[in-house]
C-alpha cells in the first residue's frame, strides 16, 4: 500500500502564473504557507495577501502557518549554543506538532498539499530540514517540487546530505558496530541545521531566506 504524499515548492522568483503551473501539475489544492514573514521586497506577488487572493480565484486553498512551521525564532530554548535555531527543538514544540497533525488529518481526509516557502532549492530550506524530516517518520512521502516542474524524493536529499557529510558523521566500526543508517541520518540533519538555520544575531540575514 502507498504512503500518503505531500509536496513541498519554492516561490522563488516565478510569477504567480508559473508557479499556478508548478502547482497544477501536481493537482495541489491547498497551499501551506511556512514562512515566518509572508512579504517580499524583491517579490511582492508573493506577499500574503496578492499570493492568497491569487490562489483564492484559481480554487487553491491558503493557509499561513508560521506557528507550528516558521523559521524564524528568537526564543533561547529553541535556540542551539551557537544562538541558532535548532529544529529538534522546534520539533518538540507543542505549535509544531499540532502543526504536524492538522497537516497529517487533512491528508487522510484527501487533500493535495503543499509547503510552500520562498527559497527554490528544498536543501537550502527549513522545509526539508524542520518539517519534511518529521513528515517522513509520521509516514508520509515527501515530494519536493523543483523549478524545472520536475520533483524529488526527500529521500533522494537525504542520500545528498549523507554524502556531503560523510566524513563528519559516525560509522559502524569495532568500538561502534550498532550505528545505523537512521544514526547517520540524524546526524547529517544535524550537521545540515547549523548550515542552513536562521539566527536572530545575524543582521545580515537574506530577507529573501526564511530560514
Amino acid at each position: 500500500m502507498s504512503k500518503p504524499v505531500i509536496y513541498t515548492i519554492g516561490h522563488s522568483t516565478h510569477t504567480l502564473e508559473y508557479f499556478l503551473e508548478l502547482l497544477t501539475t501536481y493537482s495541489i489544492d491547498t497551499l501551506i504557507d511556512v514562512r515566518s514573514l509572508p512579504a517580499s521586497s524583491y517579490n511582492p506577488q508573493f506577499n500574503k495577501e496578492p499570493l492568497s487572493n491569487f490562489l483564492k480565484r484559481n480554487k487553491i486553498d491558503y493557509r499561513h502557518m508560521p506557528e507550528s512551521f516558521g523559521a524564524r525564532h528568537t526564543d533561547p530554548d529553541v535556540l542551539d549554543e551557537d544562538g541558532r535555531v535548532d529544529f529538534h527543538s522546534i520539533r518538540k514544540t507543542w505549535s509544531f506538532k499540532e502543526g504536524i497533525e492538522k497537516v497529517i488529518i487533512d491528508i487522510e481526509n484527501g487533500k493535495v498539499m503543499a509547503l510552500m516557502c520562498s527559497e527554490s532549492d528544498p536543501l537550502a530550506c527549513h522545509r526539508f530540514s524542520m518539517i519534511s524530516f518529521e513528515l517522513e517518520r509520521q509516514g508520509i512521502e515527501v515530494r519536493h517540487i523543483l523549478k524545472d516542474k520536475t520533483s524529488c524524493l526527500n529521500s533522494d536529499l537525504e542520500q545528498q546530505i549523507l554524502k556531503k557529510y560523510s566524513k563528519k558523521i559516525p560509522h559502524p566500526d569495532l568500538f561502534q558496530p550498532d550505528i545505523s543508517i537512521d544514526d547517520q541520518l540524524r546526524a547529517a540533519y544535524r550537521l545540515h541545521n547549523k548550515e542552513v538555520a536562521y539566527s536572530p544575531a545575524d543582521r545580515h540575514h537574506p530577507e529573501e531566506n526564511d530560514d
